[in-house]
């Protein structure tokens, strides 16, 4: 027997929150479902040990608001832990990049912090690893920069235990992550 997985890696629930002295904003997300469909076991590359690859995806994620204004997206799923699940025991690793700002380049920050921005030490790169409940946040000069419109690619890596593929039949696995725009 044939054994498969149904994949629907992602669904990006988007809210914004902000205080009403504050513009209006919109956030649009290029793909709000990644779905892998049905895949076998000998369709994903064993990657360490037990561990076994999925393709690597990106998403991009876009902010519009109606004034500049600091503002940054926290990433978070329901697993309540640090790093970001993927079905029951896989992981999904996830990396900011691309930070754009108002059509110019800029470098992403993190804040643990809803509300009171503050880029942590991570600031000013390129690419970021991201963990659950974490914000990104555009940085020019080490600070939060203002502006319009901020968007963000996640490149999304998900890999699976051997144990998951190891079940006969047919198996959904699925990972909701969600996607809130903050800003102040």
């Amino acid at each position: 027997m044939k054994r498969c997985l149904r994949v629907l890696m992602f669904i990006v629930s988007v809210m914004t929150a902000s205080s009403p002295a504050f513009a209006d904003c919109n956030v649009t997300v290029s793909d709000h479902n990644v779905d892998y469909g049905r895949i076998s076991s000998n369709e994903v590359s064993q990657h360490h040990g037990d561990w076994y690859a999925l393709d690597e995806r990106d998403v991009r994620i876009i902010a519009v608001c109606s004034e500049p204004q600091a503002m940054a997206f926290f990433i978070s799923d329901s697993s309540g832990l640090q790093r970001f699940r993927f079905g029951d025991s896989g992981d999904l690793v996830i990396t900011a990049q691309q930070g754009m700002l108002d059509g110019r380049r800029v470098d992403l920050g993190k804040s643990r912090t809803h509300g009171a921005f503050s880029p942590t030490g991570t600031r000013n790169r390129k690419a970021l690893l991201v963990l659950n409940n974490e914000g990104l946040l555009p940085v020019r000069g080490g600070e939060v920069a203002i502006g319009q419109q901020f968007s963000v690619v996640l490149h999304l890596r998900p890999a699976l235990k051997a144990g998951q593929l190891s079940s006969s039949g047919e198996e959904e696995l699925l990972t909701n992550l969600n996607v809130q725009l903050e800003t102040q």
